[in-house]
């Protein structure tokens, strides 16, 4: 029975610290640190929002994205999320109304080369990072980067 002036949910106004020793703050999450148990790993939103923008093809405003996402998300989440991406280059948006259209600025594998590039712009040693890249290579896929730096294709030196 509760005591009449005590606050609900306060240690120490009723009770006993015992009376709270089965609350687990990490498993369901601190709210002052901002924590929660369900936080997604780092990204996933980002390339849930970029699956729905490619699968479109056609810009989206944040509400049709959040209804294409596969979680619930509220909408100012997918807006602040939308403006994220925008803010690192990887969607472009057009004036839709009071708000924007997005599109992906790039597709999968145009995302993961910047992502590549942006990794290797980290170091300030170049060599020993591509050298390392590469050496780590499995050798079909040596092969392919041997035949892409040797091939005209874009992206490719030109043969001398």
């Amino acid at each position: 029975m509760a005591v009449a002036g005590a606050r609900h949910g306060v240690p120490g106004s009723c009770g006993t610290p015992a009376d709270y020793s089965n609350v687990d703050s990490r498993a369901k999450g601190d709210p002052l640190s901002g924590t929660s148990a369900e936080r997604r790993p780092t990204g996933e939103l980002e390339t849930a929002v970029l699956t729905v923008l490619w699968a479109a093809g056609t810009p989206l405003v944040a509400r049709q994205v959040q209804a294409g996402l596969p979680m619930p998300l509220a909408r100012t989440t997918v807006a602040t999320l939308l403006a994220r991406l925008h803010e690192k280059g990887a969607v472009v948006r057009e004036r839709a109304g009071r708000g924007y259209a997005y599109s992906a600025a790039q597709d999968r594998q145009g995302l993961a080369a910047r992502r590549m590039h942006r990794e290797l712009d980290k170091d300030a040693d170049r060599e020993a990072v591509l050298a390392r890249f590469v050496s780590q290579l499995e050798p079909e896929d040596e092969k392919v980067l041997r035949e892409l730096l040797e091939s005209d294709l874009p992206g490719g030196k030109d043969p001398e």
